[in-house]
């Protein structure tokens, strides 16, 4: 049997002749695998060792995310209840003249959905709803920015245009720069009618047997450099005003078909008599129902004018 035959073996045999010549070549051979032996060994022993140390360094830096990671999320539960803290509460004059409901969620801990009751100098109510672009804590803070410009204004002038140019001329240069801009309605209720700026927002008056739509030809707050328009709408008793973002409208189903503004005006509509806070939550409900998953944030206020 030769060296090749006893090598090539399954099995080793019961007994086998080598020659000195095969017997030199069996020990190089046997040398040289124990060479490569010693050098994979050494090379799997300097790799596991490897791995440890890379291990312990992922873990620290695991831990270390962990606590970065909670510390962010503390930081955004105080911001969540700061921001909550800033969402407004009807006056006592303003609910005895209107019937108010408004929906008001956050797609994250903090969002740029905003809106806010107002009195004017005059002693008039107003209310603003405002969609900052973007979402999370930079549109929180830049909401928080314009609610302080506007709160500024309200013992200036009894105008909604006024209050409007102004926020965007002191503002526009600070949203430019961080890249945000902001859609607006601003609605001030008088006797019989509301005055009221539009800037992309959505706004719907059910004015008796009319469907009235703001005018929306206005850009958004920090996009142009340039005056908003005044417009002006009957608003009696009975009449609903119905403001909200793009958040509802926007909303998709699986097939990827948005929920519309024909679709919340028409249910807004349909369900006019009722009381406000039940329209309001039939429009969340048929969204609901509708909608995929929440990509947006959202605010719906729906307002109807009391009896004097």
């Amino acid at each position: 049997m030769t060296l090749k035959d006893v090598l090539d073996a399954q099995h080793p045999p019961a007994e086998f002749d080598l020659s000195h010549e095969e017997l030199v070549q069996f020990f190089w051979k046997y040398r040289g695998l124990s060479k490569r032996w010693e050098r994979a060994n050494a090379f799997w022993e300097a790799t596991n060792a490897n791995l440890k140390t890379a291990y312990e360094k992922l873990d620290e830096k695991d831990r270390e995310l962990e606590h970065a990671y909670n510390v962010i999320q503390e930081d955004l539960e105080v911001a969540s209840r700061i921001q909550s803290a800033l969402l407004p509460v009807a006056s006592t004059e303003m609910t005895r003249d209107l019937e108010i409901a408004v929906y008001h969620r956050q797609l994250a801990e903090v969002g740029g959905d905003y809106f806010d009751y107002f009195k004017m100098s005059g002693g008039q109510h107003a209310i603003g709803v405002f969609d900052i672009s973007g979402h999370g804590v930079s549109a929180a803070l830049v909401m928080t920015y314009l609610k302080a410009r506007f709160m500024g204004l309200m013992d200036t002038t009894d105008s909604p245009k006024t209050i409007v140019d102004a926020v965007n001329d002191s503002s526009f240069a600070f949203l430019k720069s961080v890249k945000k801009y902001a859609t607006v309605n601003f609605v001030v209720f008088e006797q019989d009618l509301i005055r009221y700026v539009c800037g992309g927002g959505f706004g719907m008056l059910l004015h008796g047997d009319q469907e009235l739509h703001f005018e929306k030809k206005d850009h958004f707050l920090g996009l142009r450099n340039k005056p908003f328009h005044e417009h002006t709408l009957p608003f009696v008793e009975g009449d609903l005003l119905a403001l909200y973002t793009d958040g509802i409208p926007e909303g998709q189903n699986n097939a990827m078909e948005d929920y519309s503004i024909h679709r919340i005006n028409a249910l807004i509509r349909q369900h006019a008599d009722k009381p406000v806070a039940e329209i309001v939550d039939l429009c969340l409900d048929d969204y609901s129902r509708f909608r995929a998953k929440d990509t947006d944030d959202i605010t719906l206020a729906i307002l109807r004018k009391k009896k004097p």
